[in-house]
Order: structure tokens, then sequence, then C-alpha cells
């Protein structure tokens, strides 16, 4: 495929995919015109791509993540692998609490907004409690 083939099929823009390529963490290889050419493989590594940044990951550890693919394993590799995924681990099931607490306050806010008639006191009151729910901010 080419580039934009590809963008329209992962719906993604082109500018995201050279952006990749200049990272170095998705590398299409090259027609004879030296023009981009995607493959399936490159396909698996741009879902991998999306999947870890949906889980909120940033780019530099993303590519971490895909050098792995193709590094040796090694003692020193499996101790640093091990210590990130410890720590991903633990932020994801922060994650996954807040949003299943996020969740049950949108559901009362809309059954709220839906089932009757709220004051502007009562809907503040719900919209602020949304803050409560991040005890990352101080």
């Amino acid at each position: 495929m080419n580039i934009k083939e590809f963008a329209e099929k992962v719906d993604c823009h082109p500018d995201t995919l050279r952006f990749y390529e200049k990272m170095g963490i998705l590398v299409p290889g090259r027609t004879n015109g030296n023009y981009r050419q995607y493959t399936v493989e490159d396909l698996t590594t741009y879902r991998i791509i999306h999947s870890l940044k949906r889980a909120g990951l940033p780019l530099d550890e993303i590519q971490d993540i895909l050098h792995l693919r193709s590094a040796n394993v090694c003692a020193t590799c499996c101790a640093d692998t091990l210590r990130f995924i410890t720590g991903k681990h633990a932020q994801f099931i922060d994650n996954q609490h807040f949003y299943a607490e996020l969740a049950v306050l949108t559901d009362q806010m809309a059954e709220a907004l839906t089932t009757s008639t709220l004051s502007k006191g009562e809907l503040d009151a719900m919209i602020e409690e949304i803050g409560e729910l991040d005890d990352q901010v101080v």
C-alpha cells in the first residue's frame, strides 16, 4: 500500500505516518521510485503504536517497546523490561479504576439529566465530582 492507501486504511493522517517514520517507529519499505510501500507487518506495527498511544504511553516509550521486537534477549534487557512493564501495569490498573468511577458518574449524570429537572447547583455539583476523581491533581 502507498501512504495514502495505508493512511485511509488505519484512519490516520499521512503526516502522522511521516512523523512515525522520522522517529523510526514505523519505517515502510520503498519502491524503485522511492515511494513508501506499506506491508501487513507495518499494519501490525501501526496497531501496536495505536494501542499503546490509546493506553497513554508517550511515543518515546512506544519506541522503546517496539525496539524490544528486534533486540536480543539478555538479563539486563529482561530486568529493564520487567521494571518498565511492572510500572505500566500499576498505571493501567490506576487508570482502570479512574475510568470505572468516571463511567459511573457520567451514567448518573445522564440519568439525572434525562429523568428529572436538575437545578444549576445540582448539575454544577455533579460536574465538580468529576474533578474529585483525579487524585493526581492537588
